[in-house]
């Protein structure tokens, strides 16, 4: 089995790579770079599949792992780029989940196998329950799980969609519901909302990042890391409601040193 990690934006293609120094990593043109890895590395074009498959025939990959944000071709990109391959065209009207199950048989039927990338990591998830629960108020911890139960229910009813995986509440108010612009994208419009309006609450809003009900595990799953846990914390949030099976976190050892030394509230689900 060789590998290939498919790698978006941000540090978490980064932290898979150095884990996995054997593994290939193809990286996505405007999204990441092979300067950045130690790895056997090459650049391909979003716009051009074929030039996917040609690259990691040519490097005799049999198994990829999708890892870090990667952003939606612009109208711009697209039109001016009439040689775009029909799977191209066929995603842009298409929600998230859809888009990748349709990437993931592309890949399937040019012989590839797509894994999980929690495979690919040691320790990646919270195990169910408060981290450090000592550290806070019995009305804190009864005020993240009613907000947990309401969150999560509300974005299980919202994966009918194939919405955002992101929403943030508090006392059955919804501040904001994740959409294309991303999670800390909504996290900054709910925490103007919640600073300029509901700053005489006792606990700030909570922050709610599970999976979509029959999301694919395999190509997509939601991913927090430090400097998401920091701007939750820094706009006044109360805690952040996590998937212990679901929510990846990136470099979760620096993480937890975070979260021990500013006592910030992270539930897991």
């Amino acid at each position: 089995m060789k590998i290939a990690i498919i790698a978006g934006r941000g540090d978490f293609p980064i932290q898979i790579a150095r884990e996995n120094p054997d593994a290939f990593v193809l990286c996505i043109e405007d999204h990441s770079s092979t300067s950045t890895f130690k790895n056997n590395s090459e650049v391909i074009s979003l716009n051009d599949p074929l030039s996917w498959i040609a690259v990691l025939k040519k490097n005799e990959i049999t198994h990829l792992v999708m890892a870090g944000k990667i952003n939606r071709i612009s109208n711009e990109k697209f039109h001016n780029n009439r040689l775009s391959h029909d799977l191209i065209k066929k995603t842009f009207s298409l929600g998230d989940n859809l888009a990748l199950n349709l990437i993931e048989d592309f890949f399937n039927e040019n012989g590839f196998e797509i894994i999980p990338v929690s495979s690919m990591l040691k320790d990646c998830f919270f195990t169910k329950g408060f981290y450090k629960e000592e550290f806070f108020s019995k009305e804190l911890k009864n005020f993240v799980i009613q907000n947990a139960r309401f969150g999560s229910n509300f974005l299980n009813k919202m994966s009918e969609f194939d919405s955002g995986q992101s929403v943030v509440v508090s006392n059955s108010i919804v501040y904001a519901i994740e959409a294309l612009e991303g999670t800390d994208e909504m996290i900054i419009r709910a925490g103007e909302l919640y600073n300029n309006y509901f700053q005489n609450s006792i606990f700030g809003p909570v922050l709610i990042k599970i999976p979509k009900l029959n999301q694919n595990f395999n190509m997509d799953l939601p991913v927090i890391g430090l400097e998401t846990i920091k701007k939750c914390n820094e706009l006044g949030f109360s805690s952040i409601v996590l998937s212990s099976k679901g929510t990846l976190i990136t470099e979760i050892d620096i993480v937890k040193n975070y979260l021990k030394k500013n006592k910030f509230c992270i539930f897991a689900i």
